[in-house]
């Protein structure tokens, strides 16, 4: 069976089984903002087919709350995938039955549809973790039709992190975040990822069939050129495919 999917953007991704049609979203931003500089490639009112919509952690362009409401509103039988660290919170905020939201963690997985789902935490900039060991922030890893998905969200490096990436993987399509990050971003509360080398030499170390920056595109002041990645990896680790892809471009996997 066949596996394709879209950069929406930012992080957003959707995936599908193109011989079932089975449908799922990971960190779509859909909301109209006059600072976005990717237009819409979908609309939340338009997602009637798709089955899952996964948040990597709640910020506005990875849980966009505003879509997640639509959604649920025109797509009766979707459901919502996001960190456990927000199971006493989100359904109730978001007015979406509790039912409809699945939660995972590091060692939380679910089977739903299609797709399995398993969860490692990420560190968006600092590894939090709750009183309970629960994580705001996480990075997904998904199988469909026997295709293994690391959506990487937002994240750091931090020790600890190449061990579990090796083994829940081999992947796929690893879709790591590149824009980095500084002081003036973090003083103005844009909390930062990867810098393209560091997000280079995970992809290097885990060697996916496919790696496809993500998370450089949407704001101006919160960017970086998708090309020096792609430069550094075929430089550095000869013969791992990566390739930038457009928003709004389905692409096989």
């Amino acid at each position: 069976m066949a596996v394709r999917f879209m950069r929406t953007g930012q992080q957003g991704i959707i995936l599908q089984n193109t011989e079932t049609g089975y449908k799922i979203g990971i960190d779509l931003f859909l909301s109209d903002d006059p600072d976005r500089q990717v237009p819409n490639v979908v609309n939340a009112e338009d997602l009637t087919d798709v089955s899952l919509i996964f948040g990597t952690h709640d910020h506005l362009d990875h849980i966009d709350r505003e879509a997640w409401k639509k959604i649920a509103k025109v797509n009766p039988d979707i459901k919502f995938v996001a960190p456990k660290f927000f199971e006493k919170t989100l359904p109730g905020e978001l007015g979406i039955e509790e039912g409809r939201f699945i939660f995972v963690d590091e060692g939380v997985s679910a089977d739903e549809g299609e797709a399995h789902i398993e969860a490692i935490p990420a560190a968006h900039e600092f590894l939090d973790e709750s009183p309970e060991g629960l994580h705001p922030y996480l990075m997904y890893i998904v199988t469909i039709s026997g295709k293994k998905i690391c959506h990487m969200g937002d994240t750091c490096l931090y020790e600890g992190v190449y061990a579990k990436l090796r083994k829940i993987g081999p992947f796929d399509v690893m879709f790591p975040p590149i824009n980095g990050r500084d002081a003036r971003r973090y003083s103005e509360n844009c909390i930062g990822n990867m810098t393209f080398q560091e997000a280079a030499d995970v992809v290097g170390a885990m060697k996916p069939a496919l790696a496809v920056p993500g998370h450089y595109d949407m704001f101006a002041g919160n960017s970086a050129n998708p090309v020096d990645f792609t430069d550094y990896v075929e430089v550095k680790y000869p013969g791992q495919k990566v390739m930038i892809a457009e928003p709004g471009e389905f692409i096989e996997i």
